[in-house]
């Protein structure tokens, strides 16, 4: 399948069961951690970041010691296509790859041309096996997702954020056929290739640039929901279903909250993802009112639709807590939605010097306040966060188990 032959992970065994989807009697938590995890378990950028076997067998480890529900074996999902394409990248010696803004792929127009006229191998190319292993050995562990860098953020990459809006407001007719070249002779063939080496049904697109502030609603449903509905369907015929998550909510000044603008993300992200799923992402869901998004489900609420959620603990929060802050927006979000709807827990790119005490006790909080049936008073229910050893204590015991 690719330039190196991927070997069935050797991480924490117990996990296939417990991650395998549905079988713990709680909502679930999954976490965003690849920098977290690589410093953790002490794998080297150079290895953690290219060799497949390397990142999953951390990744599972990781998992495995704080206990979350779901494995999630990605990283560095805004640079794969575009890197295979030619761009040229900074390889750090003790960090993730990422893409040289100083020199664009496309740095005016006509590059464009140039580029449709490359041939791309999507099995083998630059660190395409790396990617399509991560993929296939996380099956092992109950994981069966695609990933790939949505519409928006793959122009921003191959245009720069400056240059991109530059194009949207003068050169139009250029940028959408940016877009749709992204669309349809980058992702589709990309997918196609993840459906055949790894049996992928679902695919999930990373799109952190499209999100409140960075573009307007209006931006968003002119520019972004356009090809991300294109990409749905034309990945349905070829069996995936393609899940773009844009449209984030990310206003830093509490003051300057506004549920309208609110409302109209969660329209920009129902409409990328077709589905009734609202992603609570990287803003600061720890401070903002919570009611205009009860506002929003009501209509779903009325037809009897189980809309689904994802919220997520941001990265200052979990690195800076205290705990307790930690504590109380977990159960802030249960108390508010997981009655009435399906709820999951994002810890959002946890952050390398992350203390390991706050991880541990947003997860013992979602275990505890979000057990099932959710109770009616979560202040009648007594939280006690176990006394954890250190990961390299945690690893010499599993390994002498094993």
């Amino acid at each position: 399948m690719g330039k190196e032959k991927t070997k069935k992970g050797s991480g924490s065994k117990g996990l296939a069961g417990a991650i395998s989807g549905g079988e713990r009697p709680w909502i679930q938590v999954l976490a965003q951690m690849h920098d977290h995890t690589m410093i953790l378990a002490e794998v080297p950028a150079k290895k953690f970041y290219y060799d497949a076997n390397a990142i999953v067998d951390a990744m599972a480890d990781v998992t495995g010691y704080y206990d979350f529900d779901m494995f999630n074996p990605f990283a560095d999902l805004y640079n794969y296509e575009i890197e295979a394409m030619g761009a040229k990248m900074i390889y750090g010696e003790n960090s993730m790859p990422t893409i040289d803004f100083r020199e664009p792929l496309i740095k005016n127009p006509e590059d464009l041309t140039k580029l449709k006229a490359k041939e791309v191998d999507w099995r083998n190319d630059g660190r395409l096996p790396y990617v399509l292993g991560c993929i296939e050995l996380s099956l092992e562990y109950g994981s069966n997702l695609g990933m790939f860098c949505s519409p928006f953020s793959m122009a921003v990459g191959m245009r720069s954020f400056p240059a991109l809006i530059k194009d949207m407001r003068k050169r139009p007719q250029f940028a959408h056929e940016l877009f749709t070249f992204i669309t349809d002779d980058v992702l589709l063939p990309y997918l196609k290739v993840q459906n055949e080496v790894c049996d992928i049904l679902i695919a999930v697109g990373a799109d952190a640039w499209a999100c409140v502030p960075n573009l307007s609603v209006k931006d968003m449903k002119e520019w972004v929901v356009p090809y991300n509905e294109r990409l749905l369907e034309k990945a349905k015929k070829i069996g995936v279903m393609a899940m773009n998550v844009s449209g984030d909510y990310c206003e830093e000044r509490l003051e300057k909250f506004d549920a309208n603008v609110l409302h109209g993300c969660f329209d920009v992200e129902i409409a990328s993802q077709g589905a009734p799923s609202l992603f609570l992402g990287m803003g600061r869901w720890q401070d903002y009112p919570l009611e205009p998004v009860l506002d929003y489900l009501a209509k779903y609420r009325e037809q009897g639709i189980n809309a689904s959620i994802i919220a997520t603990l941001n990265a200052r929060l979990i690195r800076d807590g205290p705990v307790e802050k930690i504590i109380s927006a977990v159960k802030r979000i249960i108390d508010a939605f997981a009655r009435e709807h399906s709820v999951q827990f994002l810890f959002g790119n946890l952050p390398a010097d992350a203390p390991s005490d706050h991880i541990h006790a947003g997860i013992a909080a979602v275990h505890t306040y979000g057990r099932y049936p959710i109770a009616d008073n979560l202040d009648d229910i007594e939280l006690k966060i176990p006394k954890r050893e250190s990961f390299k204590e945690w690893k010499q015991k599993i390994s002498k188990n094993q």
